[in-house]
């Protein structure tokens, strides 16, 4: 056990801290653990609401509902500086938040109470790829958007010229 502990701190330092990118790992993997755990919770319990307590008068609060609160509180911290201080709980925080909301995104898309609706897994599926591709290959994405930034510049001036 305690090997696969040392591969697993070695491997995280070299492609994660290492390039600067640990904020969005703890995005990532929030992200994912809280889609899986929603899941594995709607498909082994799917009569029992935890949210029922909520419930209003014949009508209920989805999970997508706290996600989108986890995101303004996550939005709220980054615009007030509590992200400097907290960076890995806000990055947390975040990535929570946006596993809930886009968990129950076919739901947004159709206006219907379908929660195995195939918009869903898409959207997971790009939001996942769109966060491994940052986390593990963020800096050729910096390089790849600074060039283009640059080159942009420079046809704004020939025109302007």
């Amino acid at each position: 056990m305690k090997i696969f502990k040392k591969i697993f701190r070695s491997v995280y330092k070299k492609m994660v801290v290492a390039k600067q990118q640990e904020l969005m790992f703890w995005v990532l993997y929030s992200f994912l653990f809280i889609f899986v755990l929603a899941r594995i919770y709607v498909y082994f319990l799917p009569h029992v609401s935890v949210l029922s307590l909520l419930s209003t008068s014949g009508g209920h609060i989805h999970h997508f509902v706290l996600g989108v609160i986890l995101l303004a509180i996550a939005g709220f911290a980054a615009l007030n500086d509590y992200h400097h201080k907290h960076p890995k709980q806000t990055a947390i925080l975040y990535g929570l938040g946006l596993g809930w909301a886009f968990d129950e995104f076919g739901m947004w898309i159709y206006l219907r109470d379908n929660y195995w609706v195939r918009k869903s897994y898409d959207a997971i599926i790009i939001i996942t790829l769109l966060l491994v591709s940052w986390v593990y290959f963020g800096n050729f994405w910096s390089t790849v958007f600074n060039k283009l930034r640059i080159r942009f510049h420079k046809k704004i001036s020939k025109i302007s010229a």
